[in-house]
């Protein structure tokens, strides 16, 4: 799962726009939906066909590249795959943590951003979304294996006490391991608070899932903004939308 300075949530909008979120989320399944546009062994171009579009996410929605310029406060590589977003932040992690896992030996897809052209407590979802497509099973083990090892190490808890208004505050980690229609990986739902200084009208909320099957390692993010005193729910809603995805994906 899971910018810019910025004032109150028209600056945090801002950010978001501009890609600072760069990571990912991918979680829940149905028997019903489209045939498959793909089967394994997946290549980049299959995979890409199949992963979350506007028209998924609805009017307004537009796609873009993210080629690496755009995420700066919580930069990770484009052709990376996510373990424990923001821990590159925090100065209270006691164990060291890396945010994301570049791996050896596959051809990625690359990352897109799918997202609202304005982003705010009422828009639709931000999504951040890319994989990993390997040659051999060895390769594509290896890289799940310290993919999840790395993400095992994310605290539950952890702050950021520095840096843009963005980023700072607290955050809340939860995860949990997920199989659905052949993929397997994780979810990690992350919690993002700032302090009453900085923004008491909204908070972050994040669900960065990633997920293997055959030859290919997917991730997805998906971000809300949400209002102060409305639950999060980012792992509901990531559960349907990805019902269509995974359908396409077979």
């Amino acid at each position: 799962m899971r910018g810019a300075d910025r004032k109150a949530s028209r600056s945090r909008s801002t950010a978001i726009e501009a890609g600072l979120l760069a990571l990912g989320v991918l979680a829940g399944c149905s028997s019903e939906g489209p045939a498959p546009v793909t089967k394994p062994p997946y290549t980049v171009d299959s995979v890409r066909s199949g992963l979350v579009s506007p028209s998924d996410l609805g009017e307004g929605a537009i796609e873009i590249e993210d080629e690496g310029h755009s995420s700066h406060v919580i930069y990770t590589p484009p052709n990376s795959i996510p373990t424990c977003p923001y821990v590159q932040r925090s100065e209270t992690v006691e164990v060291a943590v890396e945010p994301a896992i570049e791996p050896v030996g596959g051809n990625p897809t690359g990352r897109t951003i799918v997202a609202p052209q304005k982003v705010g407590p009422s828009s639709l979802p931000v999504v951040t979304q890319g994989a990993v497509v390997f040659q051999s099973s060895s390769l594509v083990d290896d890289t799940m294996n310290k993919v999840v090892a790395e993400a095992d190490k994310c605290p539950a808890t952890f702050s950021v006490l520095g840096g843009p208004p963005t980023v700072v505050g607290e955050y809340k980690v939860g995860s949990r391991s997920i199989e659905i229609n052949g993929w397997k990986g994780f979810s990690q739902h992350l919690v993002h608070t700032s302090p009453p200084e900085v923004n008491t009208e909204t908070y972050d909320d994040l669900v960065t899932v990633v997920v293997r099957k055959a030859n290919a390692i997917i991730y997805v993010g998906y971000t809300q903004i949400k209002s102060v005193g409305k639950r999060a729910d980012s792992d509901e809603k990531v559960k349907a939308l990805m019902k269509t995805t995974l359908a396409r994906l077979g």
